[in-house]
């Protein structure tokens, strides 16, 4: 007699949105070493799309670090790895340097120099050392020893597999591991090993985009036409629990519920009360009916909720429909039916949201 149905299209607002991000290198264990950044055009990477970054080739300049003592960073070995947020998440990358511009000699261009997070890294130690196989890391000789030679140009290819399980950002930043030297300010001094966390940042943007779908069968109730609504408090009437929305996101994202019929089942042609059935829905750890909402396809309820991540565990978010009373004494129907319209949208990156949705 009556049946609630959740509309399977489920609206979804996808919304690309940008904000600032910076962030600063903190050498670590090293006087010497190198930075970079890039101020081109980001690249977009869409964690959905099956093809991925394309390959896309970026101009960084690369800045040795220099000591206040007079001498600079001469001679460099750098390799690149995802930094500690990001770990694993990045497996697969591709950083490969193809040429430099300015005053250096170079070698290891035309291999990747990026490693994966548990990966066997390259010896780069000592500095004289040239890189071999594939990937391997970049040899840099900083010929000059005026401030005008400081910086130079590497002509980076970029690429990234499809799905990776990466946060939202607008820029992809790496930790470089290196040992180098400095020359000049005094007498030879060894080679340093050295860490700048975030040193090599990239404007890759990684959109914050999800993807979601409902799962399960429509909300119902089956046949309710001997239901009384005395008997519904001993013998409550719900939904199948099992039904719920998915979501995997690379940000944060929000939720809308809206009802049709403001959480009533209604017969075709519905006039007087009865010709409709109240019930409620428990939908993100919240109940919402018609006394909570009684405009029928109002927004019920707006929340935020916490990146899903892009693994196959996502957020399920659990949809249940309870009777607030049963079919006895109704107009005879058919079909009672009620339209529930979920909006999910992302949210900008630096907004993280402060509910795990995926717990309620």
């Amino acid at each position: 007699m009556s049946r609630l149905t959740i509309i399977k299209s489920l609206t979804i607002m996808l919304s690309a949105v940008f904000a600032s991000l910076a962030g600063t290198a903190q050498a670590a264990q090293s006087t010497c070493g190198v930075t970079g950044s890039a101020t081109a055009a980001p690249a977009v990477y869409d964690p959905f799309n099956p093809s991925g970054l394309a390959t896309t080739n970026i101009t960084m300049n690369l800045t040795r670090v220099n000591t206040s003592g007079g001498g600079d960073t001469r001679l460099v070995n750098v390799y690149l790895k995802a930094n500690a947020l990001t770990g694993s998440k990045a497996d697969g990358t591709s950083i490969v340097p193809l040429s430099v511009t300015g005053s250096a000699q170079i070698a290891g261009t035309g291999s990747n120099i990026f490693f994966n997070h548990a990966a066997s890294p390259p010896i780069i130690a000592p500095t004289s050392a040239l890189p071999s196989g594939n990937p391997s890391f970049l040899h840099i000789n900083f010929t000059g020893n005026n401030a005008g030679s400081d910086t130079v140009q590497v002509n980076f290819q970029v690429s990234l597999p499809a799905n990776l399980d990466l946060n939202a950002v607008q820029s992809l930043a790496f930790d470089a591991f290196f040992v180098c030297n400095i020359q000049g300010g005094g007498p030879p001094q060894p080679d340093q090993v050295g860490t700048f966390p975030n040193a090599i940042v990239f404007p890759v943007t990684v959109l914050s985009a999800l993807r979601t779908y409902y799962a399960g069968t429509a909300l119902d109730f089956g046949e309710i036409g001997n239901i009384t609504n005395a008997s519904l408090p001993g013998t409550p009437q719900r939904t199948n629990p099992a039904n719920h929305v998915f979501v995997q996101s690379s940000g944060a994202y929000s939720v809308t519920l809206a009802s049709q019929n403001a959480f009533k089942l209604k017969k075709p042609g519905a006039a007087t009360a009865q010709d409709e059935i109240r019930y409620s829905l428990h939908f993100l750890g919240l109940d919402r009916d018609d006394s909570t909402t009684p405009t029928p396809g109002a927004i019920a309820f707006t929340q935020s909720c916490q990146r899903a991540t892009l693994s196959s565990v996502g957020n399920s978010l659990p949809v249940v429909a309870t009777l607030l009373e049963g079919g006895s004494g109704k107009n005879p129907s058919p079909t009672y039916s009620d339209i529930l319209t979920v909006t999910v949208t992302p949210l900008i990156y630096s907004d993280p949201a402060t509910t795990a949705c995926g717990t309620l």
